[in-house]
């Protein structure tokens, strides 16, 4: 009741509320009759809308109880009835007792029935047999299985129905089955029969197809009926004798064998009768497999059913065979080329358009196993390389015993006809058959490409090693006894070529086989070592070439600058005319290795004859005497130059000049009038050649006997330490004659104490 008045309340709070809000203005009091009759009519609305929602629920409430009494009356009668059905049930179980005859009559009756229905089939089994037979013997396989499925019928009904009965008995089972015997002998002859015209498959299929047809259906049959006979086995527990079958399993199993005798009968021939016994195997195998597959996909494939994806299965089955195959022939291993034959025919020949790639097989190999995995693939690889260096070593080493034969030989060395030059084959076999070998590796993949590419740079690198080995043998012995080889200088020339092509021949190999865009460090420094193996050796073969002229030459060279000298030409005559006859054979060098050579043996006159000017064997001893020997260095420089001109008159790579221009500047140091301006002449000297030491500059001042000690002390010394800061070379490309010009004595030390 409280919320009641509450509830009242508010609502006259809220109407007082209203009425106040409704009556502000003056003008607002005549709608006072207009304002009560709207609140009238909204409450008659609103009582009409409650009464109606009151009726509404007071009638759901009469409907649900009605209900409930329709339920209560229908659980009254279900009560009625469950005791009713209880009191019939519990006459069931001695009526199934007075049942017993009429259910062992019932399978009496089931069983004479099948054994009516099967009478003409056990009477004439004998006569079913033997017409079966006569029916496969004539290829007329449809009848045959028709007939003996009637037969196979007959026998499983009547076992079945033995295996029904509560007391089996074995002796009528047995019995049975003896009676029968000959239907799995039928049976038996049957899928023999089969799979004979199954192993023919390739061959009847262009001919015959609908031998080939008639056979998959009797084994789709059988399928089917091995399936009812599991699924019986599952129900009943009884399973038919035979079965299941698996005719269609062992068909794949037939199909297979023949497959694996096929691809093993292109081995006709072996090793030891036919050395390329691999290439002709592999090739038969191609062209069987290739026509085989042509044949299963426009022949075969109308003939089996969707379901045997035939296509498929004969690919898998020869890739199968192919693949044990190759492995038996790795396992008995591989000799020569053998390797470069199977790498090639794996790798390009199977998966391309000869085969598998063909438009007319248009198999993916990518969808199936490797033919030999990648282990095997490796290996293989691993082992021609293994081969390919091998062969390279016993190659190399027995040209190098050629090259030595030839230089202790009595006959001068073979001539380039195009260019004079001294020469043996030996670069130009090397490179080709590097480039032999790497064309047979192109028919395998770009990837042994490359790799048998840097066995190759490793194998000519370690031959340049060897090589060198041998030259220095080479020149050590002549040069123990130098009667002994008539033809040294002939060969050394020889090996200097040699060394220029090996070099040449490598930058081209390196221009053609180099991968394009390829970068690969540890490669390029292979072959950055062959370059620099072989250009070194031939620097070296060059120098040994000079130091016999050089030896011949030393006499001569002792006898510059001494008392005889000053008034004697026959030293530098001799010198030059000793190195005219030597440069007769030089002739036979080529272009490049020629240039090298004149300005080696340039160097080597100038830096002797500055070392005998140096060490100190005479003194002029007034400034005539040391102008004289000015006057005479130059000229004999200048003459010295104008054989040298003249043996290089094709040479562009020869400065004949710049030597001379040294020569000039020493003699300037001579003829200083002077010896106050000595310094200025060293300076310049200095300045043309930065590489002159201190100990070279009181050498040459020590010359002349008109300087004193001191002076030549002072002079080196200002000279040296107006110039510490070392200054790069006027001709960077010019020789550094003073480099390594050592003296025995220190002549530096007197001048100093």
């Amino acid at each position: 009741m409280s919320t009641m008045d509450e509830i009242e309340e508010e609502s006259k709070a809220a109407a007082e509320k209203m009425v106040m809000n409704m009556m502000q203005r003056p003008g607002q009091l005549e709608k006072v009759e207009q304002y009560k009759k709207r609140i009238t009519h909204k409450k008659a609305s609103i009582e009409a809308q409650l009464k109606s929602a009151v009726q509404g629920k007071l009638d759901g409430v009469s409907v649900g109880l009605r209900q409930l009494q329709e339920c209560l009356d229908d659980v009254h009668q279900i009560d009625l009835k469950m005791d009713e059905l209880e009191e019939l049930l519990r006459s069931v179980p001695p009526l199934v007792a007075s049942l017993q005859a009429v259910r062992e009559e019932d399978s009496r009756h089931s069983q004479y029935v099948t054994a009516m229905d099967s009478l003409k089939h056990i009477f004439t089994v004998p006569e079913s047999v033997a017409k079966t037979n006569q029916w496969i013997g004539e290829g007329k396989l449809l009848h045959a299985h028709q007939c003996l499925s009637d037969l196979e019928n007959s026998r499983d009904d009547l076992l079945y129905e033995l295996h029904r009965l509560p007391n089996q008995s074995s002796h009528d089972k047995i019995m049975l089955k003896a009676y029968f015997e000959d239907v799995e002998a039928v049976s038996n002859l049957l899928e023999k029969q089969i799979k004979l015209i199954l192993e023919r498959t390739l061959n009847t299929v262009r001919k015959e197809p609908t031998v080939i047809v008639t056979a998959l259906r009797i084994i789709e049959r059988e399928e089917k009926r091995d399936q009812m006979a599991l699924q019986q086995q599952d129900q009943s527990g009884f399973m038919p004798p035979g079965r299941p079958k698996n005719w269609r399993t062992k068909a794949f199993e037939v199909l297979e064998r023949v497959t694996a005798q096929r691809v093993e009968g292109t081995r006709v021939d072996e090793r030891e009768d036919n050395k390329l016994w691999l290439i002709r195997y592999l090739e038969l195998t191609r062209q069987l497999i290739l026509e085989d597959l042509m044949v299963v996909k426009t022949l075969c494939v109308p003939c089996f059913p969707p379901h045997y994806d035939i296509v498929n299965k004969y690919v898998n089955m020869y890739h199968t065979c192919l693949s044990t195959s190759l492995q038996e022939i790795v396992q008995t291993g591989l000799e020569g080329n053998e390797y470069v034959t199977l790498l090639s025919w794996i790798l390009n020949t199977y998966p391309g358009p000869e085969l598998m790639g063909s438009p007319k097989v248009n198999v993916d190999v990518s969808t199936l196993p490797p033919l030999l995995t990648d282990e095997i693939m490796q290996k293989l690889q691993d082992e021609y390389l293994q081969k390919m260096e091998s062969n390279y070593m016993e190659w190399m080493e027995k040209t190098l015993e050629s090259e030595r034969a030839e230089w202790a030989g009595e006959r001068s060395p073979e001539v380039e006809p195009h260019t004079n030059a001294f020469h043996t084959h030996a670069p130009v076999i090397i490179f080709q058959m590097i480039d032999q070998n790497l064309q047979v590796t192109e028919t395998i993949s770009k990837e042994i490409t490359f790799k048998a590419l840097l066995l190759s740079v490793d194998q000519v690198t370690r031959y340049g090693n060897m090589y060198r080995e041998g030259v220095i043998q080479f020149k050590n012995a002549h040069f123990a006894d130098r009667s002994r080889v008539a033809y040294f200088t002939h060969h050394m020339i020889t090996i200097v070529n040699n060394c220029e092509q090996m070099v040449r021949l490598a930058q081209q190999t390196q221009t053609r086989r180099w991968p394009p865009a390829k970068h690969h460090p540890p490669a390029e420094r292979s072959f950055e070592r062959l370059l620099h193996t072989f250009q070194t050796l031939r620097d070296e073969a060059a120098k040994f070439l000079l130091e016999e002229a050089f030896l011949d030459l030393e006499e001569h060279f002792d006898d510059l600058f001494t008392i005889k000298w000053m008034t004697s030409t026959i030293p530098v005559d001799t010198i030059c005319v000793t190195l005219e006859d030597y440069f007769q054979d030089y002739n036979h060098l080529r272009e490049k290795n020629f240039e090298y050579v004149i300005n080696e043996a340039q160097n080597l006159v100038y830096k002797k004859y500055i070392t005998a000017m140096l060490s100190k064997k005479v003194t002029f001893k007034t400034v005539e005497e040391a102008q004289q020997a000015a006057t005479k260095i130059v000229k004999e420089a200048n003459q010295i130059r104008s054989f040298f001109r003249k043996i290089a008159l094709h040479a562009e790579g020869v400065n004949v000049d710049w030597p001379f221009e040294v020569m000039g500047v020493l003699a300037e140091v001579l003829r200083c009038q002077d010896i106050e301006m000595l310094s200025l002449d060293l300076h310049g000297l200095l300045e043309k050649c930065p590489d002159v030491s201190e100990e070279q500059l009181v050498r040459l001042l020590a010359l002349r006997g008109d300087v004193p000690r001191a002076h030549v002390r002072d002079t080196v010394a200002h000279v040296r330490a107006s110039r510490q800061a070392p200054r790069a070379p006027p001709h960077p490309g010019a020789p550094q004659l003073f480099k390594n010009i050592i003296f025995n004595d220190r002549l530096l030390s007197h001048f100093t104490l």
